[in-house]
């Protein structure tokens, strides 16, 4: 399909050259003696799910390389997606103490496709981060375990430390692969009965609708009771929508960043006019819809591949421009996640022999988005706001659509255009403008930088106040965060944080002043 060939593209080698910084259930979990294994007794002592299944996963928390601080209780390695896939499933666990989390667990995934979710988890919101441009790993006071027990999973097979080769056509074998792995994993570590949140970025827009209808359709609370979704500048829909039809608009709004000459601002207006992309942007973004939109113009025609003519402008102004955060500029800064850099400096942490050893990695010559095409006849399935993701708001109510704003490869109004065209709960799309405020609380931290004492080094740079917008009918909610490009969680982990206090149903509303009760 068209729009997953082109995501590909841009996560296998644009992205690259960018710099993108792209428990206990409620019948409790039996509690067993620590098993104090002959290697250094002391470091699992009360580790809450070591037992005789789990030991083979536990992580040493302060054997990390380059890591000065213990990571905490955690468990990774590979678990079997076999019968329906061949191979098996990268995953790290990390329990959280949260005692609002014990009868529920969150799951992560990165998109691609064919991108490891350790890059979720190292630059986003896992408990230790290393992000572009950092000297050293910090702890992550917005991690998301303060909140909820996580697990990073690197999927389909042929993605991170997950063996090759790949062996999925489409959406259903993905949803089939993951939950023989999902389910090898609930019985390993004791989470039967659990509420599963399903949370993730780009291509998991693909991914988490699929695995979470497969998953809804088994009707197996045991195993699969998805309570919720949240997924985060997706791709839901084709590239003429999400990327083509809204990039003119997108590209007026931040002139100013661009700087590009008159000339070809003339020019790229003249041709989204002509190609009818503003037509059908005005059309899409009404309140309530008129009715089913026709489908966005097609980009193929001559003159009308605005976004790539745009892309191509902006680096005469910009060498250094990324698509997944517009505001960046030059020098590209090195990414120890392994993207290639002109900036030098250390690079490709996971694919450190002695990195690898400590978290049960199979031996991997490891690419963050990976020497695969994890669909290699292409991925069959339909976007998936045509196909599943309209059910899986019906059955749990509580879905959430993430967008920042500054994310140049997948846009906001593209998002909201596919939203306006899907019916859902006996309507389609919004009926009222999704413009309500989204409200970051006021944390630790802040006043301190206008006041000059901000402690060194400085951790506690997630904002707050107004940030976006955030919007909720009939169990949807869309969120757009304004500092924001790709990856939310990394850009403005605060609107993130908060994001999934509401997925889990912590706070009531995203529009309301109120404080943390969760940050340390």
């Amino acid at each position: 399909m068209h729009f997953s060939a082109s995501i590909a593209l841009l996560l296998g080698s644009a992205v690259a050259a960018l710099q993108s910084p792209h428990q206990r259930i409620t019948q409790k979990v039996q509690k067993s003696t620590p098993l104090l294994t002959s290697e250094a007794p002391h470091v699992y002592r009360n580790h809450s799910y070591l037992n005789a299944k789990t030991k083979r996963f536990a992580v040493n928390g302060s054997a990390l390389p380059d890591v000065d601080f213990n990571i905490g209780e955690s468990y990774a390695g590979t678990l079997p997606n076999t019968p329906s896939g061949n191979s098996s499933l990268f995953f790290w666990f990390f329990p959280s103490k949260n005692p609002a989390a014990s009868d529920e667990i969150t799951i992560w995934l990165n998109g691609g496709p064919g991108c490891s979710s350790l890059v979720g988890l190292l630059q986003e919101n896992g408990p230790f981060l290393w992000q572009p441009g950092t000297y050293a790993p910090i702890q992550n006071p917005y991690s998301w375990v303060n909140l909820t027990n996580m697990v990073w999973v690197d999927q389909p097979a042929g993605t991170g430390f997950s063996p090759g080769p790949p062996t999925v056509n489409d959406e259903t074998d993905v949803a089939k692969q993951f939950m023989d792995f999902w389910k090898r994993f609930v019985d390993t570590f004791g989470l039967q009965g659990r509420k599963v949140y399903i949370t993730g970025e780009s291509y998991a827009g693909q991914y988490i609708p699929y695995i979470a209808s497969a998953m809804l359709d088994k009707e197996d609370t045991k195993y699969f009771n998805v309570k919720g979704i949240q997924i985060n500048d997706p791709s839901i829909n084709e590239d003429d929508t999400l990327i083509e039809a809204p990039s003119v608009l997108a590209l007026n709004h931040f002139k100013n960043v661009f700087a590009l000459n008159e000339t070809f601002m003339t020019d790229i207006n003249k041709r989204a006019e002509e190609c009818g992309y503003n037509e059908f942007m005005e059309n899409a973004l009404t309140y309530p819809p008129k009715g089913k939109l026709p489908t966005a113009p097609d980009s193929s025609r001559p003159g009308c591949d605005v976004w790539e003519s745009i892309i191509s402008a902006a680096y005469y102004v910009n060498p250094c421009f990324n698509i997944y955060h517009l505001t960046d500029f030059c020098p590209y800064t090195w990414n120890t996640m392994g993207f290639p850099s002109l900036a030098g400096g250390p690079n490709n942490y996971f694919n450190r022999s002695d990195v690898q050893a400590v978290i049960h990695a199979p031996p991997t010559n490891y690419l963050v988005c990976g020497e695969y095409n994890v669909f290699p006849k292409g991925d069959k399935s339909v976007p998936s706001a045509l196909g599943p993701l309209p059910s899986v708001i019906e059955r749990t109510n509580n879905t959430i659509i993430g967008h920042g704003w500054l994310d140049f490869l997948l846009f906001a109004n593209g998002t909201l255009a596919t939203i306006q065209n899907m019916t859902w709960n006996g309507a389609q799309g919004f009926q009222k403008p999704p413009k309500e405020p989204l409200f970051v609380p006021y944390h630790a931290g802040l006043a301190e930088l206008g006041e000059g004492t901000a402690p060194t080094p400085f951790t506690q740079d997630a904002g707050a106040g107004y940030l976006g917008t955030a919007h909720t009918e009939r169990g949807l909610t869309f969120t757009s965060v304004y500092l924001s490009g790709h990856e939310i969680p990394q850009y403005v982990p605060g609107a993130a944080y908060r994001q999934l206090e509401f997925l889990l149903g912590r706070v009531k509303s995203l529009s309301t002043i109120g404080n943390y009760t969760t940050l340390p």
